[in-house]
């Protein structure tokens, strides 16, 4: 099968990104041809295809609020840029589109109207620009003008099959969305691919805590520097950073200031098993809801409990393999408990997520994104080309 991975960027390395990465591997070795169409980046690959900038970009600048509104603008009403012409040569079989935010909802439609088309729902974009719903709830007109918009995208997304990584965050976006049930979607339970000696590692360091991802203030940095460098945990305890973003600059002075905090860049596979293998908790701090937090799946492979926002609990872990927070006023007193946590509660959680990770499955999920692509295939009654 000749399957098209569109994706707005890899600018940021996050799990959308990785995902994609790891997906068009796992299809490749199934024997699927597999090429990745995107706007150009500093970590693309070099397979990949790049698609052209789109006008409301390049009018737009680099940076400043014109920026910002000419961004969400183009989401929604710019044709330019992504264009069939781009896939045509490929011919694909079936088109996977992940982030369309900045490459635009009408590019992506014109796509779907000439191949079979499905959307891995990485955010809630379709709620809220905002990705996060943060912005839902503020006022009144904000919320009428946030409808009409979900309305306009829900009609644009007609025909292209959605799929959710878990039960919960098909219903969370129904909730602020309800016309997308309309739309054809199916839940596609969500893995990650994990190395065999990344799994089911001996217990780490009860005092010992690894955040891995976007170094950002809506992935809650800025709350866990504000909480580790308020508590007496900064003496006695270790705090890991693993990852990149914009926030890489405080998390580097953190470093700095306070031997017990540890910035160890991006890191690799190697890099990942070490820290983990070090760490006694996986910390996912998020401000926002989260549709499923692929670092979390990778902590509960390796026998990891996590501590999380209660916003953006892990949506594949059960309850006792977490320990929640309800504010950012609160992770401060909730490190501190969980450092000290008696040796046999913590074999408990352990256990929990340990079962967790065992159910997590990264074959079952590529085939199970297969089947997704076959179903769609069939609704659209395309016949068989020869392309496996």
């Amino acid at each position: 099968m000749r399957i098209a991975m569109v994706h707005s960027s890899f600018a940021i390395r996050g799990g959308a990104e990785r995902y994609v990465r790891d997906l068009s591997a796992g299809l490749a070795a199934r024997g699927h041809d597999v090429r990745v169409f995107s706007r150009p980046s500093e970590h693309d690959d070099p397979g990949d295809q790049p698609v052209a900038q789109r006008l409301s970009d390049r009018v737009g600048g680099r940076s400043g609020p014109l920026r910002k509104v000419l961004n969400h603008l183009g989401d929604m009403a710019d044709p330019t840029g992504l264009a069939l012409a781009d896939l045509e040569a490929f011919a694909p079989d079936v088109v996977h589109v992940h982030n369309w935010q900045g490459l635009g909802i009408r590019p992506v439609r014109r796509l779907a109207a000439a191949y079979p088309t499905c959307h891995s729902v990485h955010d809630f974009a379709v709620a809220d620009p905002g990705n996060a719903l943060g912005n839902r709830g503020r006022a009144k007109a904000l919320d009428a003008m946030l409808a009409a918009r979900s309305a306009l995208l829900v009609r644009e997304l007609r025909g292209i099959t959605l799929l959710f990584p878990s039960e919960r965050t098909r219903r969370t976006l129904l909730q602020h969305v309800p016309a997308a049930a309309g739309l054809p979607q199916r839940v596609v339970l969500l893995s990650t691919p994990v190395p065999a000696e990344r799994r089911a590692l001996p217990p780490g360091a009860r005092d010992t805590f690894l955040y891995m991802g976007a170094l950002s203030p809506h992935k809650g940095v800025g709350d866990l520097l504000d909480a580790w460098t308020t508590s007496d945990l900064r003496h006695r305890g270790t705090l890991l950073f693993g990852g990149d973003g914009p926030m890489r600059a405080e998390v580097e002075a953190a470093a700095a200031a306070h031997p017990s905090v540890h910035y160890l860049g991006y890191l690799d596979e190697a890099g990942k098993t070490d820290a983990l293998r070090r760490a006694g908790w996986l910390l996912f701090p998020s401000r926002w809801p989260e549709t499923y937090g692929l670092v979390c799946a990778e902590a509960l492979i390796a026998g990891r409990p996590v501590l999380a926002s209660r916003i953006a609990e892990p949506v594949m872990a059960a309850p006792g393999s977490c320990l929640l927070f309800d504010s950012p006023q609160d992770l401060r007193e909730r490190l501190e408990q969980a450092a000290q946590l008696p040796p046999a509660e913590y074999a408990g959680l352990t256990a929990s997520a340990l079962a967790d990770g065992a159910r997590l499955d990264w074959d079952t999920h590529v085939e199970a994104i297969v089947a997704s692509y076959e179903s769609v295939r069939a609704d659209r009654r395309v016949p068989e080309t020869g392309h496996r």
